[in-house]
């Protein structure tokens, strides 16, 4: 009987599990101990030099960082329209780096470039042979959205291999009005940086903040991207309004055209609370190219010019005479002097004067513009006919204190603080200074000197109950979406005068314009009221420098006005530096400057004209500014001696 063979295969198998049961539990107790030592090692380099090693990580990935600009704010007139914005435009950005990295780039990415833009092969190809690692080559600039298109196009369709191309976004400032305004509203820089009048003196409101878009390139070549929105600049509204804007300067072109002047400047202001409704000065110059020298300067003088001879002519031409430019205000200064002497209670309105047609003024003869006098004349008229005789009369009772007190009280010699930069003060001289030459002559506007928003504001005070307000031509500050941020409300300086001594000055002022010597700036059937000023200025050499006598061939001429008498709604200043027009010795060009200004804006501003039989018909002056010697306030100065006796003031040497 066979024996039956056993089965040996469980035995084994135990035997097998045990054995690798064995050897897996060193294997893991080794790989475990591995693994505690390289933590460990690992920690121990983080804690060592962690920094080090995450810098250099961070260093070599690929990172994408693009600068999102802000828009700069909007200048808007008070009814909203724009006087400057600024418009998203393109720059065509060329990386050859990318370009290069795939040669399947090279050929769809420059055809795309010279089939959608005015751009060579050649230059392309002389861009990637010298410049291959380069990753910023800027090929075009100022592009906008519609000159983009068909490229964007092209490079975002499927399977297009355009890549080493895009876009950097900025802002260009326009001025769709060219030279309107110019000397208030300013320019701003390619950096968005205000250079000139609101763009200037606002330019922490227009500026906003860059944004910007940062992230890497991934592994796989994903890019994360983080973007931080740009914040734009506030708007700012001012108080300028466009019509009377354009209509001011309409005139002021029309008369340098046919005409001529040094300059020319007007100022339209609210004098109840100091808006500026609208100021001019000529020459303009055009916003959008304000480096523009052609048109000012002919070819052979631009060509004459070196680099210093082209920047002093680019300030000139930006100097705004309104609020830069100082001179001798002449016989607009006259109410301001009776105005003080009815505060004072030295005048009472009912004084007569006698004019001989000069006073003896220390060792000088200073004259009246009518030489021969004008007899006798009450206080009213003296200033209907701008005696310079009486005013310097009036002077002796006024003296050096009260005569330096009112040009306190009426800010000259001070900075106005309007929203401008470049304000020059001018010059006055201190009671303890003044002999009897100097508040003689001070009277009457001459030998202190003035700016014309010194002028404004002052003089709207003597119209207006005799309240002094601030000038300013920004009312209200707002975001993109019209929400206001703040308010800019009238600021109230002082009371200058009282309400009755402004109610005399006013009727004074009104019989000034319809029989006085601002005949010619009357509008018919309206009320207006002003009061002229004409004179010599100082005589200067070549050099500049100041001869120490007045010219007798250079005026500055001016007429300050309002209208209607009861309540002024509107004040003008219309001054004229030495108008080109022949025996110029009153203020008749100026007077028909106002005039012509007047015509305009009176019904525009909703003054009305009056039939009544209180009002004088006017006949509008006759076109020809150049008057003769002997009329409306011709000078009468001496040949020689520094207190010239004209009808007005003149520019002071500063």
């Amino acid at each position: 009987m066979a024996k039956k063979r056993r089965n040996k295969e469980p035995y084994v198998e135990n035997v097998l599990t045990n054995r690798m049961k064995e050897k897996l539990l060193l294997a893991f107790g080794f790989i475990l101990f591995v693994m505690i030592a390289l933590a460990l090692y690992l920690a121990m380099i983080n804690y060592q030099d962690g920094d080090k090693y995450s810098k250099y990580v961070l260093d070599n990935q690929q990172y994408d960082s693009v600068t999102l600009p802000f828009k700069r704010g909007d200048i808007k007139d008070k009814s909203g329209t724009v006087l400057a914005y600024s418009s998203k435009v393109y720059n065509l950005i060329f990386d050859p780096k990318v370009v290069l990295s795939n040669e399947n780039y090279k050929e769809p990415t420059l055809t795309a470039l010279t089939q959608c833009f005015d751009l060579s092969w050649q230059d392309l190809e002389s861009i990637l042979t010298s410049k291959p690692g380069s990753q910023y080559e800027k090929l075009l600039k100022g592009l906008t959205s519609e000159e983009t298109a068909e490229f964007l196009e092209l490079m975002n369709a499927k399977n297009s291999n355009i890549k080493g191309v895009w876009f950097e976004e900025e802002y260009v400032r326009t001025y769709p009005f060219g030279s309107l305004a110019c000397d208030v509203i300013g320019f701003a820089t390619s950096a968005s940086k205000g250079e000139l009048g609101l763009e200037n003196y606002y330019n922490d409101v227009l500026t906003g903040i860059d944004g910007v878009s940062y992230g890497y390139l991934n592994s796989d070549l994903n890019l994360e991207k983080t973007v931080k929105a740009p914040v734009d600049g506030y708007n700012i509204i001012t108080t300028i309004d466009f019509s009377v804007q354009s209509i001011i300067e309409k005139h002021i072109k029309k008369f340098n055209e046919e005409y001529g002047s040094d300059s020319t400047a007007v100022i339209v202001m609210n004098p109840h609370n100091g808006e500026i409704i609208a100021e001019a000065s000529y020459p303009v110059f055009d916003l959008n190219k304000p480096r523009d020298l052609t048109g000012i300067y002919t070819a052979e003088e631009l060509a004459s010019m070196n680099d210093e001879d082209t920047v002093n002519a680019m300030y000139e031409l930006w100097r705004n005479f309104c609020v830069s430019d100082v001179y001798e205000a002449g016989s607009t200064i006259k109410p301001f002097t009776v105005a003080a002497g009815l505060e004072e209670g030295i005048l009472t309105g009912n004084e007569k004067y006698m004019c001989d047609g000069s006073e003896q003024i220390l060792d000088h003869e200073v004259h009246c513009h009518n030489t021969n006098g004008h007899g006798e004349l009450t206080l009213e008229g003296a200033i209907m006919q701008s005696c310079n005789d009486a005013l310097m009369q009036i002077s002796y009772l006024l003296g050096a204190e009260l005569t330096a007190k009112y040009q306190d009280i009426f800010g000259f010699g001070y900075k106005t603080y309007v929203d401008l930069p470049g304000e020059d003060a001018g010059i006055t001289t201190d009671a303890d200074k003044m002999n009897l030459a100097d508040y003689a002559t001070n009277s009457f506007g001459q030998n202190f000197n003035v700016n014309m928003h010194q002028m404004a504001a002052g003089f709207a005070s003597l119209i207006n109950g005799g309240y002094y307000y601030q000038p300013h031509l920004v009312k209200r500050i707002e975001t993109n979406s019209g929400e206001i941020v703040s308010t800019i409300g009238s600021t109230l300086i002082r009371q200058t005068i009282t309400s009755e001594t402004s109610e005399t000055l006013r009727q004074y002022m009104y019989h000034t314009v319809s029989e006085g010597t601002a005949k010619k700036c009357a509008v018919e059937g309206y009320e207006i009221g002003g009061k002229t000023g004409t004179g010599e200025k100082w005589a200067y050499d070549e050099e500049g420098k100041n001869l120490g006598y007045r010219s007798k061939t250079d005026y500055l001429i001016s007429f300050m006005g309002f209208a209607p008498i009861d309540d002024p709604e509107f004040l003008i200043y219309v001054v004229i530096d030495n108008p080109k027009v022949e025996a110029v010795g009153s203020a008749t060009p100026a007077c028909i400057l106002s005039h012509d200004i007047l015509v305009d804006i009176l019904p525009y501003l909703n003054v009305f004209p009056n039939y009544s039989e209180n009002i004088v018909p006017n006949v509008p002056p006759a076109a020809d500014p150049e008057p003769t010697q002997g009329g409306d306030e011709t000078t009468g100065a001496p040949e020689n001696g520094t207190t010239a006796g004209t009808e007005g003031g003149t520019t002071a040497a500063n």
